[in-house]
């Protein structure tokens, strides 16, 4: 998450659309969105790192991401989605598995575990922009 000082410098961007997320807390934290027919990513701005969620409506940092970048968070969502895990804000949802295996779920956790979107947070920022809360 960011903290409100790294708003600074950056516009105000409108027509956001939250494609997916993947981190949930009371809403989206961070994910997918698109803005002007490109795919960032995005990440909340809390107070304290996430000690206070007092922004109301939430507001994200969107962060442009290499075509690499962007192809192994689709390939991560929609791994997850797979096995009916929430995250898909996107019409049409992403496939869904009709029978899952105990142990599938276990090892996308091993391939991508949350810190792995580590390096989004210090990827170049394009602005932020207000999202209504979803919960």
């Amino acid at each position: 998450m960011h903290a409100p000082p790294r708003l600074t410098g950056l516009a105000e961007l409108t027509r956001v659309r939250i494609l997916w997320f993947s981190d949930w807390y009371d809403g989206p934290v961070t994910g997918l969105a698109v803005h002007d027919a490109s795919e960032y990513w995005y990440v909340m701005v809390t107070e304290d790192y996430g000690e206070h969620w007092d922004f109301d409506p939430r507001i994200y940092v969107l962060h442009r991401l290499t075509p690499e970048e962007l192809a192994v968070a689709w390939d991560a969502h929609r791994s997850f989605a797979a096995l009916n895990m929430p995250g898909c804000m996107h019409t049409p949802p992403c496939p869904v598995a009709s029978a899952i295996d105990a142990g599938e779920l276990d090892a996308l956790r091993e391939r991508w575990p949350p810190d792995c979107e580590d390096a989004y947070l210090n990827a170049p920022a394009i602005g932020w922009f207000k999202a209504e809360r979803t919960a």
